[in-house]
């Protein structure tokens, strides 16, 4: 039997265009099978060296980053639900917010308090040349001096970025020693003792350490002069407590089971770190 018949067919049964049809399809797909060999094929096989493609398939960077965010002023019953180890529900695979440490203390009102926390965040950096080049938790693009939501099972907060940084779980707080003068009754001054804590959601955000009286004549009050050690946080380099920079003549009050006294400060001392103890 000839190899091509009178009709063109391959030995006389399959045409010849027909034949060289299937030889260029199958050498197609086995072209492509090469190169799938080469690049990975998109189940966890390596990328060649070099490359930035992640397990979503696109060139997103995954990153973990230490955000210091202040959550303002909130209700002391809020303030108190802050805790270490909470953790924000992200709707991303992989993108979570965890708070590592927390700073509180009150404002001058007394049922507020000033709130900061410090939070890892696991999220990523959007590919190289595209239209968004911040940091991204979710869907939202994590900035310095931007806001941020820590939603949880307990409670749902917005606060402000201050810094965002490598790494750090802890808030740069520390004991200071301010001395604060006060006029105030008898009783209140009698009550007053060296080791009194003042406690607010929580935590202890002041200590007596020394205390001295003198009685004031032609009048009814004491003049009361307090030690206290102050849980305070560093802003720029400034030292606040309540939201507020402890400057020469600024008030402060201490609250406590017996009393409450409010001294205006005159002096402050040195500063210790805290050990991250109540």
């Amino acid at each position: 039997m000839p190899l091509i018949d009178d009709e063109g067919n391959l030995f006389g049964v399959v045409n010849v265009i027909d034949a060289l049809a299937v030889c260029l399809v199958v050498a197609v797909l086995i072209a492509g099978v090469a190169v799938v060999g080469v690049l990975g094929d998109g189940n966890g096989a390596a990328a060649p060296e070099g490359s930035s493609t992640n397990e979503t398939g696109d060139d997103s960077q995954p990153a973990t980053r230490y955000a210091t965010i202040d959550l303002g002023t909130q209700p002391d019953y809020l303030a108190a639900a802050i805790a270490d180890g909470d953790r924000a529900v992200v709707d991303a695979d992989g993108h979570n917010l965890t708070v590592t440490d927390v700073y509180t203390t009150p404002t001058s009102g007394g049922d507020e308090g000033h709130v900061v926390v410090r939070a890892r965040i696991d999220g990523e950096y959007p590919p190289e040349g595209g239209n968004e080049t911040a940091f991204q938790l979710g869907d939202r693009s994590v900035r310095i001096g931007g806001d941020v939501t820590i939603d949880t099972a307990d409670y749902e907060l917005r606060g402000t970025v201050h810094q965002l940084e490598d790494d750090g779980t802890t808030l740069p707080t520390a004991r200071t020693t301010v001395h604060l003068e006060s006029n105030v009754s008898a009783t209140t001054a009698d009550a007053i003792e060296t080791g009194d804590e003042y406690r607010f959601a929580g935590r202890t955000v002041a200590t007596v350490t020394d205390v001295a009286t003198t009685d004031l004549e032609n009048s009814s009050k004491t003049a009361v002069e307090l030690e206290a050690d102050l849980v305070t946080i560093d802003r720029a380099g400034t030292k606040t407590f309540g939201g507020r920079a402890l400057s020469t003549g600024s008030r402060i009050t201490l609250r406590t089971e017996r009393y409450d006294v409010g001294g205006e400060l005159i002096r402050r001392g040195p500063s210790e770190p805290t050990d991250g103890t109540d």
